[in-house]
């Protein structure tokens, strides 16, 4: 990994929510946590997109998931 060094003017409250909810032990930490997360988020919506109109689950899974998702409200 190459490493630059950078100046950025960051909302303090949303790096120190972003570094507890990310557990980073470090700013720089969390930023790049949040960092991957982004494009992790990115790459799940590329796969939930590729698999559009494909038959990727059982219907009888999506069925009982629908069922225990109505029954804990």
């Amino acid at each position: 990994m190459s490493v630059k060094r950078k100046s950025h003017n960051l909302d303090e409250t949303l790096l120190r929510r972003a570094k507890r909810v990310l557990g980073a032990s470090t700013e720089t930490d969390a930023i790049h946590d949040a960092l991957r997360a982004v494009l992790l988020a990115e790459d799940m919506l590329a796969d939930l997109e590729a698999a559009r109109g494909k038959d990727v689950f059982r219907p009888e899974f999506v069925r009982q998931m629908r069922s225990e998702r109505r029954r804990a409200r």
